[in-house]
């Protein structure tokens, strides 16, 4: 396996920081993950690859769903970059933007090459994170389509391949806060609907409890409703919290009434309180 060039600067590290808390928070918000789109393409296959791009330029293009000329180095790049996509611990933030970059700089077809990296890298992003499936990601490099082509033409620079990594994580970082703003938007209208609809003491009370909880103890309890039996550990993984943190915050929601647990410690489990 032979690993591409590229370096990642302290921008890149906090971006891959800054919307992995993002993504946690829109998963929260959303009642239920999309599905993952286009099942019929594996990102991490050659093969499918070179069908998805015949799809994509259909009638366009004398060479749909081959490389050009069938070039023999053509063939062994893409073959060593599909190798390192499969093996490489990077990431996925930055295996996927490295996937784009360097499949634009191959070269490989004799057009559709920027569209398909950017296709592409939108199937390797909702492999990490379903929730990434349905994001208008795709649309809001296209409308920075003159960036785009100005941090491209580092292509063939390797320490230049930073720059690419970083617009691209600032273009997804911007598609996920918008999406964000919209849900807390949406929730914020459903809420007031529902305080003219009903206006009950004991709705008034579950109400008041919610705003009082902070975003990490929010997505605790969405965790813990949909897998009961999740462990601490989990927890922490995926919310990217100190096991004592998570502790902590388990006890605060027990002591509200807004969790419990059932049966023992070890194979009991949570139950979250409407």
């Amino acid at each position: 396996m032979i690993k591409p060039s590229y370096q990642l600067s302290s921008e890149v590290i906090n971006l891959i920081a800054e919307i992995s808390e993002q993504v946690g928070i829109l998963e929260t918000l959303t009642c239920r993950t999309p599905e993952i789109r286009d099942e019929q393409f594996d990102p991490f296959l050659e093969d499918d690859l070179l069908r998805a791009h015949e799809r994509m330029v259909d009638g366009l293009s004398e060479g749909i769903g081959r490389y050009c000329q069938d070039d023999q180095r053509v063939r062994l790049h893409m073959s060593m970059l599909f190798d390192w996509l499969t093996h490489t611990d990077e990431h996925p933030l930055v295996s996927s933007c490295i996937f784009h970059y360097e499949l634009t700089a191959i070269h490989p077809f004799s057009e559709g090459n920027e569209r398909l990296g950017l296709y592409w890298q939108t199937l390797l992003l909702a492999r990490w994170r379903p929730i990434l499936a349905g994001l208008p990601f795709e649309s809001i490099v296209v409308e920075r389509q003159q960036e785009y082509r100005r941090v491209l033409a580092y292509i063939g620079e390797s320490a230049k391949t930073t720059h690419f990594i970083e617009f691209i994580l600032h273009c997804l970082l911007d598609t996920i806060k918008q999406e964000v703003k919209n849900k807390v938007k949406n929730k914020v209208k459903n809420k007031s609907r529902e305080k003219v609809q009903d206006k009950s003491p004991e709705n008034v009370v579950n109400k008041g409890n919610e705003t009082h909880l902070s975003k990490s103890e929010q997505r605790i309890v969405k965790l813990l409703a949909d897998d009961p039996r999740i462990t601490i550990g989990t927890i922490s993984r995926r919310l990217q919290l100190s096991e004592a943190g998570v502790n902590k915050a388990l006890a605060g929601l027990r002591k509200k009434g807004i969790i419990e647990r059932v049966g023992a410690n070890k194979n009991g489990t949570w139950k979250v309180n409407a």
